[in-house]
């Protein structure tokens, strides 16, 4: 019996949700013996700075060897590669979407899913772009796919449309590292501090000067004090070194820049800080829920829908520094924190593992090749 060929397309694999979350999924969906799995990068990957030496061997890897900018040359060389393939499903990440321009139309047995991981109007601002997108969704040449409740409403107040399927995303269970003693020794001494993780990379989105302000607050304020870690790539050079001025030379605040041992750092925080402006389902935080880190987050997107406040994690009611400050002090301050941290792993557990997620891509990519 031949198998199932599954193609997903995606702009590069740099160090984000999206990025860790394709790579997963395809590694998830390789372990089934009938499908033949391709993940497909339009940009080279470096090994050192992005997620490429974490795909796995049942993938077939390729890329396009994209430059910056929209590329004619890719466009036509990868509707050439699909035709070639003959693919039954070809799913696409991101900003790909516009490279199957000419294949959606040329392939009638093809079924096209793309997965908007952010909130629709954030991942596709550009009207001519979200005027295309919305002809293949309209027409349901391509299913479109979000990642929580909030984006699926936030696709139909954009695309005015309710032909969206909803996945969750996932992560396997994370592993430790040989380095995770090594950070016990260096940031878990002081038994009178806490100790605050944020992941995320230097991007205005992720909002982590009000986190910044909020930890200073409370140092400012309480006789406790907390040490922030803010790992993640730069993206924006300019609001790093805002950051890095708001940030001075405090003490208590440390930038460390990309990671690829998140799980060790997360073992040992005592919280997780998300102070994003918008979210579709981050990463970060399935991370934080998978080994049992107390979340703190702002309520915004895909968030709202993941975390229950003071149940699995606690939610700013807004996105002012005092606000941030008030939750932070009531979650280092909670009586029952243990309860929260088994929340926390079990709704991962129950909703977030990546076997989930695969078995429902599994089911969506089954009901399409029935029609």
């Amino acid at each position: 019996m031949a198998k199932v060929k599954i193609v997903h397309i995606i702009g590069a694999l740099g160090r984000g949700g999206a990025e860790r979350f394709v790579v997963d999924l395809c590694n998830e969906l390789a372990k089934n013996d009938q499908y033949e799995i391709y993940l497909v990068s339009l940009c080279d990957n470096n090994v050192d700075t992005t997620f490429l030496n974490e795909v796995g061997n049942k993938v077939n890897y390729l890329s396009f060897h994209k430059k910056r900018g929209l590329s004619l040359k890719v466009l036509l060389k990868l509707t050439s590669w699909l035709v070639k393939q003959n693919a039954d499903v070809v799913h696409s990440h991101l900003n790909a979407l516009e490279y199957l321009l000419l294949y959606t139309f040329r392939s009638s047995r093809c079924r096209f899913f793309h997965t908007i991981h952010s909130i629709a109007e954030a991942e596709c601002p550009n009207f001519l772009i979200k005027s295309f997108r919305e002809i293949l969704y309209r027409s349901h040449k391509v299913t479109p796919i979000v990642v929580s409740a909030d984006g699926s409403e936030s696709f139909r107040r954009y695309y005015g449309l309710d032909n969206e399927t909803v996945i969750e995303n996932g992560r396997p269970f994370l592993n430790l590292t040989d380095k995770a003693p090594l950070l016990i020794e260096e940031y878990k001494k002081d038994e009178n501090s806490f100790l605050l993780i944020h992941v995320g990379r230097i991007i205005k989105v992720k909002n982590q000067l009000l986190l910044i302000k909020a930890v200073q607050k409370f140092n400012t304020i309480e006789e406790q004090k907390c040490k922030l870690l803010i790992i993640g790539d730069i993206r924006d050079e300019s609001l790093y070194q805002e950051l890095y001025a708001q940030a001075g030379k405090d003490r208590f605040i440390e930038f460390l820049g990309g990671k690829d041992n998140i799980a060790d750092y997360l073992n040992i925080a005592d919280f997780f800080c998300l102070s994003s402006f918008h979210e579709g389902m981050p990463i970060s935080l399935i991370e934080a829920l998978s080994v049992g880190c107390i979340s703190i987050c702002t309520k915004v997107g895909g968030i709202k829908n993941m975390i229950e406040n003071e149940i699995n994690g606690f939610l700013s009611m807004d996105n002012s520094v005092d606000s941030y400050y008030q939750t932070m002090k009531k979650a280092i301050f909670y009586p029952d924190k243990q309860r929260i941290k088994e929340n926390s792993f079990n709704s991962f557990k129950q909703n977030y593992h990546i076997g989930a997620s695969g078995e429902k891509h599994f089911h969506a990519y089954s009901l399409g090749l029935k029609r």
